[in-house]
């Protein structure tokens, strides 16, 4: 048996490079995000976050997110993570983004701060 087969599937969520969202995402409370693509500047609330991405809910329904690229601010607990992220998803009034850039503080705050958890049971991280 090979040693991928082997693994758990914590194990296999935190091989780098890859995530299995069941155990690295959480709830945010007290989130906040402005998006910005060198023309306008959109503000939002942050619903979850992962090492790999966010989702962003309060948006108006005319931010059409068509942009590649977008410099995100998330702010919460004092602190601030500049971010550059592409949209992967819209629905109304919601967008995940992937992370294509972060900082190391960011890094740290998602596989130190945020334990692992069901993400069905509710688990939010406060800021």
């Amino acid at each position: 048996m090979s040693r991928l087969a082997e693994e758990t599937n914590v194990e296999r969520g935190l091989r780098f490079g890859q995530m299995n969202r069941k155990y690295r995402r959480a709830g945010m409370k007290g989130f906040f995000c402005d998006i910005a693509d060198g023309n306008l500047v959109i503000g939002g609330i942050i619903e979850d976050i992962s090492i790999g991405g966010f989702k962003i809910t309060h948006m108006p329904d005319w931010f059409s997110a068509d942009k590649l690229l977008y410099t995100a601010i998330l702010s919460g607990g004092g602190k601030h993570y500049r971010l550059l992220a592409k949209p992967c998803w819209k629905k109304k009034g919601e967008i995940g983004f992937k992370i294509l850039d972060a900082p190391w503080e960011w890094v740290e705050l998602t596989m130190n701060e945020i334990p692992e958890y069901d993400y069905e049971d509710g688990f939010c991280f406060e800021a």
